[in-house]
């Protein structure tokens, strides 16, 4: 995905770098090879067994992104948190 030429419009292209902006900044807080687009591989030990969690798929036997986010892992679970989400969880 990443070596692919889309034809964006201007609105699409502004859209396009402040996510990867965004993404950029959150990956250097954690991870520096945590960021994923859609399709890019999941860099998974193919030994451990592991689980799929929100956001990953598995294509050919390798774990994919389905989101655009930051990869998190929490013991054998295996998830990409997304950078933007549609629902948001307000405390009153």
């Amino acid at each position: 995905m990443k070596g692919m030429q889309l034809s964006l419009n201007k609105t699409q292209k502004l859209r396009l770098e402040k996510a990867l902006e965004q993404l950029e900044s959150l990956s250097s807080k954690s991870n520096s090879d945590a960021s994923v687009t859609v399709a890019d591989n999941i860099s998974v030990n193919c030994e451990d067994a592991i689980l799929k969690g929100h956001g990953t798929a598995e294509l050919d036997g390798h774990v994919v992104a389905t989101l655009c986010g930051v990869v998190e892992r929490v013991n054998k679970l295996v998830y990409v948190r997304a950078l933007r989400a549609r629902f948001f969880s307000y405390k009153s």
